[in-house]
């Protein structure tokens, strides 16, 4: 995980982060509350980090936008 990824998590809290990453993903591919969630989950099991971890370089990505 970047520095930048954990800084965000040490900012907004893992819980933040996460419904931040799942908005993104809702609103970026058109997706339910449910499906973005699931996505999370495959992506962190496929890339064995956590949900956590993946959920803040969305959020550093989409800051970067």
């Amino acid at each position: 995980m970047t520095s930048d990824a954990e800084s965000i998590i040490e900012l907004m809290g893992p819980r933040e982060v996460i419904g931040r990453a799942i908005a993104a993903l809702m609103d970026r591919d058109g997706v339910s509350r449910d499906a973005a969630f699931e996505r999370l989950v495959q992506h962190s099991s496929a890339e064995r980090r956590t949900v956590r971890e993946i959920a803040a370089e969305i959020v550093q990505q989409r800051r970067g936008e």
